[in-house]
Formats: C-alpha cells, sequence, structure tokens
C-alpha cells in the first residue's frame, strides 16, 4: 500500500505542476486565448486537467467512499489516470490538423464572431467526445490493466506526440537549411556585429532579395522570429527525440506544447500563402508568444530597391 500511496502522490504532483503551468500560460496569453480553436482547446485542456486534480485528491482523502451506491476506492484513481492518458495520447494529430485549417481558413486573421465562436465550440466538443468513444469502444481499453500497472506505475504506451514533434523538428531543420545564407550571416552577427545599449539588443544579418522574389526572404524573417522565441523548446524536444526520453501521455499534451504547436502553423500559414506581412499590422495574431508583425517587410524593401539583391537588416530586442 505504500507503494500505490507514493505512486499517487507522484501523480498528483505531477499533475499539479502540468496544472500550474498550464494556467500560467493562459493567464499570461488571455488575450489571444479566446481568439482561436487551439485557443479553446487550450483552456478545455486546462480545466479538465483541475478536474482530474480535484477528483484525485478527493479519492485519495476520502480514500473508500460510496456514491449512488457505487463503491469509489483509490484504485479508481489509476482507473480515471488510464483513461485520461488514452484519451490524451491520441489527440496531438487532430488538434493539429484543425487548428492548421483552422489558422489557413482565418488567415489574414479577423475579430471573433459569435458564429465562429459557435464553430469553435462544437468542434471542441467533438474532438472531445470522439476521442473518449474511441477509448472506450474502438481502442484496446481494458479496465482490469489499470490495476495491473498499479504497483509498477508503468503509464507509457505509444503517443501521436513523438511522431508529431519528429515531423516539426525536421521540418525546422529543412527550413533551416534552405534559408542558411540568412542564418550564418545573423550567427555572424553574435560575434561581431550586434551591441548592446541598456537593455536594448541589435543584431545584424544579411537578407538575399534574389531568390524566388521575396518568398525566401519571408521565410527567413518567419524563420528567425519562431526560432529565436522557441529556441529553449526545440532544444528541448531535440533532447527527447535524440535520447529518446520517456515522457507519461498525461503530461505530454500540455498547453505549452500547443502553443509551440500554433506558433509553427501561424508561421507556415504565414509562408504558404505568400501575404505582404506589413499588412498585417492591424490584424488580431492568435499567439502570444511570436511577435510577427516585421517592419518592413521583405516586399517593402524589394520594392524601395527593385535592383538591390541583398540588404542588410537590423533586428531589434526589447523587453
Amino acid at each position: 500500500m505504500d507503494v500505490v500511496t507514493d505512486n499517487i502522490f507522484s501523480i498528483q504532483l505531477a499533475l499539479g505542476v502540468k496544472a500550474l503551468l498550464n494556467l500560467s500560460v493562459i493567464g499570461l496569453n488571455w488575450q489571444v486565448m479566446h481568439k482561436s480553436f487551439m485557443g479553446y482547446f487550450c483552456i478545455s485542456l486546462a480545466f479538465l486537467d483541475l478536474v482530474h486534480i480535484v477528483n484525485f485528491s478527493v479519492i485519495y482523502w476520502l480514500t473508500n467512499f460510496a456514491i449512488l451506491g457505487f463503491h469509489i476506492t483509490i484504485y479508481h484513481i489509476y482507473l480515471l489516470l488510464q483513461i485520461s492518458t488514452l484519451t490524451y495520447s491520441i489527440l496531438h494529430w487532430p488538434v493539429f490538423i484543425i487548428a492548421g485549417l483552422d489558422s489557413y481558413w482565418t488567415f489574414p486573421f479577423r475579430p471573433l464572431s459569435l458564429t465562429r465562436k459557435a464553430v469553435y465550440a462544437a468542434s471542441l466538443a467533438l474532438v472531445w467526445i470522439s476521442a473518449i468513444m474511441y477509448v472506450f469502444f474502438i481502442s484496446n481499453y481494458d479496465s482490469e490493466d489499470s490495476f495491473s500497472t498499479m504497483e509498477h506505475h508503468s503509464f507509457l504506451l505509444k503517443s501521436q506526440c513523438a511522431s508529431l514533434s519528429l515531423v516539426v523538428l525536421a521540418v525546422i531543420t529543412c527550413v533551416v537549411l534552405y534559408c542558411r545564407s540568412g542564418f550564418l550571416s545573423l550567427f555572424k552577427s553574435f560575434r561581431g556585429g550586434s551591441y548592446t545599449e541598456g537593455s536594448t539588443s541589435v543584431f545584424f544579418y544579411n537578407l538575399d532579395l534574389n531568390e524566388g522574389y521575396f518568398k525566401k526572404p519571408i521565410l527567413t524573417y518567419i524563420a528567425v522570429c519562431f526560432i529565436g522565441t522557441w529556441f529553449p523548446f526545440v532544444c528541448l524536444q531535440s533532447v527527447i527525440m535524440v535520447f529518446r526520453i520517456d515522457v507519461l501521455p498525461y503530461l505530454e499534451l500540455n498547453v505549452p506544447w500547443l502553443c509551440f504547436l500554433n506558433s509553427f502553423l501561424i508561421g507556415a500559414v504565414y509562408w504558404h500563402l505568400n501575404q505582404d506581412i506589413a499588412g498585417l499590422k492591424h490584424c488580431e495574431i492568435p499567439d502570444g508568444f511570436c511577435n510577427w508583425i516585421f517592419s518592413p517587410s521583405p516586399d517593402c524593401i524589394k520594392k524601395a530597391l527593385p535592383d538591390a539583391t541583398s540588404v542588410t537588416v537590423a533586428i531589434i530586442i526589447t523587453p
């Protein structure tokens, strides 16, 4: 029983840290969280995690009790955890695809209408209900397994997070290789071509305007913005993939991970639709991390300097 108690305590602690992290990220980015499907899903995920913590705590502290004649014990914590683990493990790709379609169809982003809110709410309900039905009726779910894994805390199973993370990292690697000239110029600026005054840092890199009109420079802009913002997270995902670190599925699906995917999708849609980035100044971009407003845009530079093949661009970073 001591082993069971220790396992339950570690589960509650892990879920508590995850819930606190989820709420912190949502609170800091609340202005954009309710403007996209991904934001709606993040809010629902944080709410369900809180419900799990409350349920686990009640079951743990009351130990053995009955509700409407149904006897509840601490073993039901593992039953609920197994259901949530199976549910979370199959949601990565569906949410990624739906959020990508949402970004594509709503670009350039405009204020959220009542119709879109209703569509998001309906889509959210459909995603969760479909996932739960899949767990109970299609997957190999067995309530007896939750009891057999209790002593070993073995909740590891094949999750979609690894495959999705591999795809995202592969795309980032390809983009860096494709825009290597801009990144090499940026890296050189860190050694000698940059300076800092107070809390403001300025870096310079060479922007190629000759290849692919301005689609490649836009991709360079987007890549620098995305990787510069999410570099620690990209490194973390790389370490997990390279060393094959096992992460429990009920911890893999979290708000920071979903925000990372949201920024990735917005950047991909940005480049694919080949829009004038300067024209997005009045759009409500549903991303609380990356600053997607660039001035001047590569298109403006090309029009101002039609004969130029490359220009030196300054990146100014302020707190």
